[in-house]
Formats: structure tokens, sequence, C-alpha cells
């Protein structure tokens, strides 16, 4: 496993929420070949038990190999969540989860007031039975020390893979570029080869701002790049990045009135559209959505082999694929998923020396 991570070189994370989900599933077989996801478990759907959120991991990754992670979102699985948590026999409770489900590799739990000898020994027992372990830092002060720790007692620390999740950084980008340096730092003083990937993401709560004066059209530009370009680039650490989703999770928020919306992930921008749906109806107004992106671009859509490019497409013939707004998250994660596969891919492509005669 440890030779195939060394072979990644883009590490998306994502939820377990279905829009999120389907996303991943949906690219094709290549192209999700050529990743191992974090996927974080939460209730799937209000179900208590979180073995339904690790089904469908499974279900979209088609038995490849991803982590799982397990959120610092208890609600909804609240008995579930502190059995999994319990550091009994070194998170024993977590790790025979995990072990139900094809291609589940369990990211080392770190709970607040976790003992660094129960997050070492688990560390450990992971390694002895998938022979790689993977970290996740988050809450640099607290987890750091004890990640440094655990890879010290490791059989070898070369099977260990860090996270360090800067989470949403738009609104801190130099704070978040000084504290992901910072954590790197510590830890190539203690494992100058260590394995690291630095995950982020500047998708906005709301587009709103990002709209033109028309309230229809905007472009929001995608920091997540840049970030990882001023941490240190490829030289330092392995691009990650939140799928295009916010990532931060707000307690009980109220539901908003909504207006339909089609985003459209290029490079290093997500576009949208966005309609009233006032007098027309939300399938109207979806189908007004993609009819603007395909005429702003057509060329890139048209014979595209990217699912949500195919939906987009669809949807500007008059049969949108969904009326509600959590099916066309979908869509954006799974354009935008595609579209930074293929930058890496493309990137560490050869030159073709017929190119230089």
């Amino acid at each position: 496993m440890i030779d195939k991570l060394l072979d990644i070189r883009y590490f998306p994370t994502l939820r377990t929420r279905a829009a999120e989900l389907l996303g991943l599933e949906k690219l094709d077989d290549k192209r999700k070949d050529s990743i191992i996801p974090l996927l974080t478990l939460g209730s799937w759907r209000g179900n208590s038990d979180l073995g339904k959120a690790a089904e469908k991991c499974v279900e979209a990754m088609g038995s490849r190999p991803f982590f799982m992670d397990l959120s610092a979102d208890s609600r909804k699985a609240e008995d579930h969540w502190a059995v999994l948590n319990n550091s009994g026999e070194s998170y024993e409770e977590w790790r025979n989860f995990a072990s139900k489900y094809q291609g589940a590799i369990p990211v080392v739990l770190m709970p607040t007031g976790a003992r660094t000898r129960e997050v070492v020994q688990q560390a450990a027992a992971i390694e002895q039975t998938h022979g790689c372990v993977a970290f996740r830092i988050q809450d640099f002060s607290a987890h750091t020390p004890l990640v440094i720790s655990a890879i010290s007692a490791l059989k070898n620390p070369s099977n260990a893979i860090v996270f360090v999740d800067c989470q949403y950084i738009r609104d801190a980008m130099v704070a978040y570029v000084t504290a992901a340096i910072s954590t790197i730092n510590r830890l190539r003083e203690e494992f100058p080869s260590l394995l690291i990937s630095v995950l982020s993401t500047s998708f906005p709560s709301s587009t709103l701002p990002f709209a033109d004066a028309s309230k229809q059209t905007g472009a929001i530009g995608i920091q997540e790049r840049d970030f990882y370009v001023r941490v240190g680039g490829s030289p330092v650490a392995v691009y990650g990045d939140h799928g295009s989703i916010h990532a931060v999770v707000y307690d009980e928020v109220p539901i908003m009135r909504w207006s339909p919306r089609i985003d459209y992930p290029e490079y290093n921008v997500w576009n949208f559209e966005r309609r009233s749906s006032t007098g027309i109806g939300n399938e109207a107004a979806y189908v007004e959505c993609a009819t603007a992106l395909v005429r702003n671009f057509g060329e890139t859509i048209q014979d595209s082999n990217i699912w949500g490019e195919q939906m987009i497409l669809q949807a500007s013939k008059g049969s949108p694929f969904a009326k509600a707004p959590a099916k066309w998250i979908s869509v954006r994660v799974n354009i935008h998923l595609a579209r930074q596969i293929d930058y890496v891919s493309a990137a560490t492509q050869p030159e073709d020396d017929d190119d230089l005669i």
C-alpha cells in the first residue's frame, strides 16, 4: 500500500453526504484509480449507525482503497460515535469497525483529551494490520506532538502519511500558510522523508458575494493551488483539497431560501449560473442555468467524458437530472475532482522529445 501512496499526486477529502459521495462515485474508473481519498464518516441521512455511511464509501470507491476518518460532529449518531471513540485496547472498536469494509484504512483517531500512549498504540496496531498509517492534523498545537510521538514508535516511519488539514482558508490565507509551514517543518525535523499532504478549501458558504450585478452569473477563484504553492508545493507535500466543499460544519443552521444554481469548475475557478425560479419553476430555472454554461463553455462540455459535464449538457437540452441543490453539488464535486486529477496527470507526464526537435 505504501508504494501505491507514493504514486498518488492528489488526495481529496470528502464527507459522507449523499451529494459528495455521488460526485466521487461518478468518476470514471481511470480517474478513480489515480486517487486514494480521505472520507470522513458522519450520519448517513440521519441513520444512527455509522456503518451505513461506511457502506456508501465502499460503494462510491468500488472497493478501491480509501482512508476512513471519523467526524468530530457526532449529531444523529451519538451512541455509535462514542463507541468508536472508545480508547480501550488501542481503539479496538474503531479498528475492528474499519476492518469490516473493503478498502478502508482507518485514520488514527485523536479526540480531544486523547492520551499519547493510547494514540501511539493505536497507530502501531493500524500499521501492523494495514502496512500504512494515516494521521490528520487539524488542531496544529494539540495534534502535531501526538503525531510525532506515534510515528516515532512505528516499526517504519516511512509507513506513515500525514494530512495537514487547514480546512477553510479564504478568510485567513496568510495565517494558514504560516501555520502549515510551521507544522510541516516540525514534522520534517523528525522525519525528513515523511509523506505529507496539505488539505484546504476556499469554497465559500455563499456564492452571492461573487455574483455580478445581475446576481445571475459569477466566478469564484480557487485558492487551494495558490495556498499549496505558498506552503512549498510538490517538493514539500502532495496536493489535496476538500473537493469544492465548504467543509465547515455549522450548528443547526436553518434551511435558507435558495435559487437554482449550477456550478462549473475549471482548474482554477468555479463558475456559476443562478436563476430565480419565481414564475417559471425550478426545472425551467435549472435549464436556463445549464444553457448559459453550455453557451459559455460548450466546446469543453460537448464531448466530455466527465459525468458532471454530461449532466449539465443534458439539462441544457431541457431535461435536468435534478430540481434541487443537493444533486447539483454532486455535479460540481465530480467536475472538480476530474479537473484536479487531469491537472496533476498532465503535470507528471514525461515530455515528448519529438516536440523539442
